[in-house]
């Protein structure tokens, strides 16, 4: 694995650990104006931070949060292997060392 997803995997867990059960400051803004009720829910792969098939349960949260830095950085090493790809001039190729 690579040694710049440990901090991240571990804040995640950390994160997940010892996240507060009460409303961010969002819903509880909407709950203290009473329009908390107009808000629609939308499906959603991980919502509410857990993994469907888990609940929600402080390792569902971990696991949400470590599959969001995975994909996240997945989606940051695909962009950056496009960009470096599409900088290349043509004919010429990237050498490794």
């Amino acid at each position: 694995m690579n040694k710049k997803l440990l901090f991240p995997l571990l804040i995640a867990v950390l994160a997940a650990i010892f996240a507060s059960q009460n409303p961010d400051g969002l819903d509880k803004v909407s709950e203290m104006l009473g329009f908390a009720h107009k808000g629609v829910e939308h499906p959603a792969i991980m919502a509410g931070y857990n993994l469907p098939f888990l609940g929600a349960s402080k390792l569902s949260a971990i696991l949400a949060g470590i599959a969001g830095v995975m994909l996240t950085y997945g989606i940051f090493m695909l962009g950056l292997y496009l960009a470096r790809k599409h900088s290349m001039p043509r004919g010429e190729s990237r050498q490794t060392s």
